[in-house]
């Protein structure tokens, strides 16, 4: 077979493995997940397309956004707070063992 015929089954080859996963595999996977179906589900209740969430500006996705920040913020704080308490313990308690 010459090396033009080859590269061109190849890639006729790979765009076939992708059509059967995103048009068959995909699909049937979906099918099987009730976590999917219900992400599914929340999607069209509240009219919201997947892609574009990050693309466009969805109240939705402002509010989580701000949401994750809020929590990552305070958990933070909470860890500092902590390891804060820890070394006054360990200071305490090194200063005590002499």
């Amino acid at each position: 077979m010459p090396p033009v015929l080859h590269k061109l089954f190849k890639l006729c080859c790979c765009l076939g493995a992708l059509w059967f996963f995103f048009a068959v595999a995909g699909p049937w996977l979906f099918s099987l997940s009730p976590a999917w179906q219900r992400y599914d589900a929340v999607q069209e209740e509240y009219n919201i397309h997947s892609g574009a969430i990050y693309y466009t500006d969805v109240p939705v996705t402002q509010e989580s956004e701000e949401a994750t920040r809020k929590a990552v913020r305070e958990g933070m704080a909470t860890r500092m707070q902590r390891r804060l308490e820890d070394r006054k313990t360990a200071e305490q308690a090194h200063g005590s063992a002499r």
